[in-house]
C-alpha cells in the first residue's frame, strides 16, 4: 500500500473555483442536496408507457432516475431498442454528467397468463377456471395457459386450487374474492369486495411445486441477451432464478461480454439456494411481491433483512423491488405504511430501490420518483453509518483481503482525518464497491475511463460515478474538479484516494490509497 502525506495547501479563496464548463449540465437534481452531500440510495424506474419518450426519459433523468429498467415479458426488443436509443441521446445531447445504468429485465423460468381476448378479467370464489397448455388459444374468464398445483397472480389477492391434472388442461377453482386496491368500493360506510381482476402476461407463482421442465433461458430468452449484449446493456437478470447453475447457464451466453447479471429472488427454491446464488451473481434483487406469494407473508421481511445483510458482507448490490409505492399507480401520495417499508428498506442497508408498475404504467411517475427520493434521503439521515461500518468490519470473514483492507481503511481515515470526499480510481469497479460496502460518510466519487463501468457503479450505494475521457494521467486533477463542480469540495479540503489496477490483477485489485489536499483548479 502506498500513503502519500497530504501537499501543502493553497490559497482557500472560493474565488478560484472554477465553476461548470459552458454547455456541459449541471446535474445537481441527480447528485447533489442541501449541505453538499449526495442521496446514497439509488432509484431504477421500470420504462413502459407511461414514462417512454425523449422528453419524459429526461424528466425522469433530472428528477434523479439512477438505472432505468426495461422488462423484456411486457415490451418487446424494438420497443426496448428505442428507450436506450432516446435515453443515451439525451445524455449526449445535453451533455449530460449523470451515469444512467440500463437494466434489462429477461424472463427466465417463470410461468405467466397469455394472451387474453379482453384486457382484463374477473373471478370470484368458487368460479371454475382452466389452465390451457396451448399458448395459441386466446383465454377469458374461464381459461388460460396451463399452471401447476395451488396457484396464486401477480400482485392480486387471486388464488387458484386446481380439482384435477389433465396431460394439457387442468380445471382450478378459485379460492376467495377479495380486492386488489383499485377494485375496491365504499357504500354506506362499507367495503365491499369484487371479484379478482387478472390480465395478460401476468406471473404465476406454485409454491408447493417447483418446475424443473423449464429451461432457466428459453429460445426468447437467448434473442434478448444477444440483445442486450449487442446494445452494451450494463445489468440484465433472468426472472425465478432457482440455483447457481441458472447464474452460469447466463453467463456463459454473456461470454466475454462485461454486463453484469444481478439474480431476481422471487420463488421459494431460490431463497432455499441463496447463499450460492450471492456468490455466483454480481448482484441481487429482492422482489417482494412474488416472493410473498410462495412464502408466508410474516417470513418476508425477515428474509429481506437477512438477504440484504448477507449482500452486504460480500459488497454485492441488492436492491429492493416490487410493491414499494403500489399505491402511487392511481394515487399522488404513497400511504404512510409504504413510506416506512421504504425507508426500513434503506436502513437495512440496501443498494436501491426499484420502482416497478408506480413508472411503467402509473398515472404519478414523476411524483413517485420525487417522493421515493424524499423518503429515502430521510432514512439516510437517521441511519447511523459509524455504527454500520463497526458491524461490517465485525461481520466481514477473516482475513480479508489486502485489497478490501485498503479499501476499508480508506472509509477509516476519511472519518479521521475529516475528509471532504473519497475519490476511487477504478477500471471495472471492484475497488469502487469495496469502497461502497464500508458505507463511508462523506461523497464518494467512483472515476473510471471506461463508460460501461461508469453507468454500472450507478446500482452501488453511495457512489457518484464520474467518466473521464480523457488520459488517464489527468484523472485525479478531472475528479476533483466534477467533485468541486458538485459543490461537494473546495480548495483547501482533504480528499482521500484510492485506486486499482486490471493489467496483471483480478476486478477489485486496490493497490494505493493517498491523501491530497485538494488544490485551486482554474
Amino acid at each position: 500500500m502506498k500513503i502519500i502525506l497530504p501537499r501543502t495547501p493553497q490559497s482557500t479563496s472560493k474565488k478560484s473555483i472554477r465553476t461548470m464548463p459552458e454547455g456541459r449540465a449541471h446535474q445537481h437534481a441527480l447528485h447533489a442536496r442541501d449541505g453538499g452531500d449526495v442521496l446514497r440510495t439509488k432509484i431504477c424506474c421500470t420504462i413502459d408507457t407511461a414514462s417512454h419518450g425523449y422528453e419524459r426519459l429526461g424528466r425522469l433523468v433530472e428528477g434523479g432516475m439512477n438505472v432505468a429498467r426495461l422488462n423484456l415479458s411486457h415490451c418487446s426488443r424494438e420497443e426496448a431498442e428505442i428507450v436506450i436509443a432516446d435515453l443515451r441521446r439525451y445524455l449526449k445531447e445535453n451533455n449530460s454528467t449523470a451515469q444512467v445504468a440500463i437494466w434489462l429485465d429477461i424472463n427466465g423460468p417463470k410461468v405467466r397468463t397469455g394472451k387474453l381476448a379482453e384486457k382484463e378479467v374477473y373471478l370470484k370464489a368458487g368460479d371454475e377456471f382452466t389452465f390451457v397448455n396451448d399458448a395459441n388459444i386466446v383465454g377469458d374468464n374461464t381459461k388460460n395457459l396451463k399452471s401447476a398445483e395451488k396457484s396464486s397472480v401477480e400482485k392480486t389477492h387471486l388464488s387458484l386450487t386446481p380439482k384435477k391434472q389433465g396431460p394439457q388442461k387442468k380445471p382450478c377453482t378459485t379460492d376467495k374474492t377479495g380486492h386488489t386496491g383499485e377494485n375496491k368500493r365504499r357504500a354506506n360506510n362499507t367495503t365491499r369486495s369484487r371479484p379478482h381482476k387478472t390480465g395478460s402476461r401476468k406471473g404465476i407463482n406454485m409454491p408447493d411445486y417447483v418446475i424443473e421442465e423449464l429451461p432457466t433461458v428459453s429460445p426468447k430468452d437467448a434473442l434478448d441477451i444477444k440483445f442486450a449484449i449487442k446494445h452494451n446493456v450494463d445489468i440484465i437478470t433472468v426472472s425465478c432464478i432457482r440455483s447457481l447453475e441458472d447464474i452460469q447457464e447466463v453467463r456463459l451466453l454473456l461470454g466475454n461480454s462485461k454486463t453484469k447479471i444481478f439474480a431476481k429472488i422471487e420463488n421459494k427454491r431460490g431463497l432455499d439456494n441463496f447463499e450460492e446464488i450471492l456468490r455466483t451473481a454480481d448482484g441481487i434483487v429482492i422482489d417482494r411481491g412474488y416472493l410473498g406469494a410462495e412464502i408466508d407473508v410474516e417470513v418476508v421481511t425477515m428474509e429481506q433483512k437477512r438477504m440484504i445483510m448477507m449482500a452486504n458482507i460480500l459488497g454485492k448490490s441488492v436492491l429492493v423491488a416490487n410493491q414499494m409505492f403500489e399505491s402511487m399507480k392511481s394515487n399522488p401520495r404513497p400511504t404512510r405504511s409504504e413510506a416506512a417499508d421504504t425507508a426500513n428498506a434503506v436502513m437495512d442497508g440496501a443498494d436501491g430501490l426499484v420502482l416497478s408498475a408506480e413508472t411503467a404504467i402509473g398515472n404519478y411517475v414523476f411524483e413517485a420518483l420525487d417522493v421515493m427520493r424524499r423518503v429515502a434521503s430521510q432514512a439516510e439521515r437517521n441511519t447511523n453509518y459509524l455504527d454500520y461500518q463497526v458491524k461490517m468490519t465485525r461481520s466481514v470473514p477473516k482475513p480479508i483481503s489486502v485489497s478490501e483492507s485498503i479499501a476499508s481503511s480508506a472509509v477509516l481515515t476519511a472519518s479521521q482525518v475529516n475528509a471532504a470526499i473519497i475519490i476511487v480510481i477504478t477500471e471495472l469497479g471492484g475497488t469502487a464497491r469495496l469502497v461502497a460496502k464500508y458505507r463511508p460518510q462523506i461523497p464518494c466519487i467512483a472515476a473510471t475511463l471506461v463508460e460501461q463501468t461508469a453507468r454500472q457503479m450507478a446500482a452501488t450505494f453511495g457512489l457518484v460515478p464520474f467518466f473521464h475521457d480523457g488520459k488517464d494521467n489527468t484523472v485525479i486533477r478531472e475528479s476533483v474538479k466534477f467533485a468541486i463542480e458538485l459543490g461537494l469540495c473546495r480548495p483547501g479540503d482533504i480528499a482521500v484516494i484510492t485506486s486499482g489496477q486490471s493489467i496483471g490483477f483480478l476486478e477489485g485489485t486496490t493497490t494505493q490509497m493517498q491523501l491530497y489536499t485538494i488544490p485551486n483548479i482554474n
